[in-house]
């Protein structure tokens, strides 16, 4: 079995993938972790400070306690109640006696630090509130460490160093497993499909029957074989037939010749010759056929369409076609259809061949239309008629009926292909050839085959 290289394998680039994904969401996830722990440590500092700073200012009488108290759930944290002048008037006892820390300027509400009196790690907030005390303008400042901050960062960070490598090596580890075991299914369908050629195309994918992509995948792939498998057998059948089909006219030609080289003096060359023109020119047929239903296997069928008076083309293909039987045309004028008058007259003549062959006493060629919208050619004979079990099998490639519906004796069975032609010529038109029994007239009391051509109109 050949192993595709790393750089191109399919398991590598959704395993890098699904790591990257992991790595990026537990970055965020850490990162929004980290802002929120922050934010909640810096909002309790704020809310704590405020509390206090609010209490310390309406308690303000004129005179305040020495020292203050101290800020609840935080004895690190410090107050000074400043007044006007810059003078410090009461303080907590772990900054008793020193000069103000900070400074409001007016119409601020954010205090700035005082050079060479407060602290310079930036470890510390800062709350200040005005106040009248008595007569007396104040501020209040209230100051707690967020030194917290700096050791939950520090803690997530070293944290991070050591986990996220562990992590990541986890989820390549993990991703790869899964992966691989997702993908292996497939890889068994595509070695079993390697295996598979043009000579056991009877085989088939194994595999579970789920309704997931596994199992869709598989059950794709079984029907794409069955579809190659019959088409194999078709052509397999298709080349014998035409190999047999083909031998006949040429071993009639080359006997043909040859008893006129053995008995030069005495061979009937008139007769001879008759012979073999008439199996070269069966031959002939022979090969346009095959190379026509080449054409409509390939698509190519149609080389051109152009509005066509569909009655018109039907007495033109009648008159140039030969008949054995009378034939009655019932055509209604103005039936216009799109298509390659060429490609719609061969059908025409296939099927008045078929009727002609057929007939007891007398064919009828009927073109009308059925609504606006579809066009109706109707070749009707009063032969045999045709089996209901055969009436779709008539249309396969080298089908000849045996039985009632067979030739008359003398007369050209012609290749078994006319029928097959007849159709895939209306399937490239759009349109339909179905097969019945013949309406029960007084020309023909016991029915027959009627063959009805449907093609879309077009509108001049």
């Amino acid at each position: 079995m050949t192993r595709t290289a790393p750089s191109r394998s399919l398991r590598l680039r959704v395993t890098l993938m699904a790591t990257l994904i992991v790595t990026i969401a537990l970055a965020l996830g850490v990162a929004v972790l980290a802002i929120t722990l922050v934010n909640s440590v810096r909002a309790n500092v704020d809310t704590t400070l405020t509390s206090y700073a609010s209490s310390v200012g309406r308690s303000a009488d004129g005179t305040w306690p020495q020292p203050l108290p101290t800020v609840p759930d935080d004895p690190t944290a410090w107050a000074q109640v400043v007044d006007g002048s810059g003078t410090v008037v009461a303080a907590t006892a772990n900054v008793q006696g020193q000069h103000a820390r900070y400074t409001l300027p007016a119409g601020s509400t954010t205090p700035e630090p005082i050079p060479g009196q407060g602290t310079d790690d930036g470890d510390e907030h800062v709350v200040a509130q005005r106040y009248v005390a008595g007569t007396t303008p104040v501020v209040v400042y209230a100051g707690g460490s967020t030194r917290i901050l700096s050791i939950v960062t520090n803690d997530l960070q070293g944290h991070l160093l050591f986990v996220l490598p562990l992590v990541v090596l986890g989820a390549l580890g993990m991703s790869w497993v899964l992966i691989g075991r997702t993908l292996r299914p497939v890889e068994r369908i595509r070695a079993e499909a390697a295996e598979i050629t043009g000579s056991d195309l009877h085989r088939r994918i194994p595999g579970h029957a789920g309704d997931d992509e596994i199992g869709r995948l598989t059950g794709t792939l079984n029907s794409m074989l069955e579809r190659l498998e019959d088409s194999a057998t078709r052509q397999r059948r298709f080349v014998a037939d035409a190999s047999h089909e083909l031998r006949t006219p040429l071993a009639a030609v080359r006997t043909s010749l040859e008893v006129g080289l053995a008995y030069p003096d005495r061979a009937p060359w008139p007769e001879l010759a008759e012979r073999a023109v008439t199996e070269t020119a069966r031959l002939q047929r022979l090969v346009d056929s095959l190379l026509l239903l080449t054409r409509a296997d390939d698509d190519t069928l149609l080389t051109h369409h152009e509005p066509i008076d569909l009655a018109v083309l039907a007495r033109a293909a009648a008159q140039s076609a030969p008949a054995r039987i009378p034939l009655e045309i019932r055509a209604d004028e103005g039936v216009q259809v799109l298509g390659d008058p060429d490609q719609l007259t061969r059908l025409i003549r296939n099927l008045l061949d078929n009727a002609d062959r057929h007939a007891a006493a007398r064919v009828q060629l009927t073109v009308t239309t059925d609504g606006p919208d579809t066009a109706v050619l109707q070749v009707a004979d009063d032969g045999p008629g045709i089996p209901l079990a055969d009436r779709e099998r008539i249309f396969d490639r080298f089908v000849r009926l045996q039985g009632a519906r067979t030739r008359q004796v003398g007369h050209d069975t012609g290749t078994g292909l006319g029928l097959a032609i007849a159709r895939d010529i209306a399937t490239a038109h759009k349109g339909t050839i179905t097969v019945a029994d013949s309406p029960s007239t007084t020309w023909n009391p016991a029915g027959g085959a009627s063959f009805t051509l449907r093609l879309p109109t077009t509108r001049t």
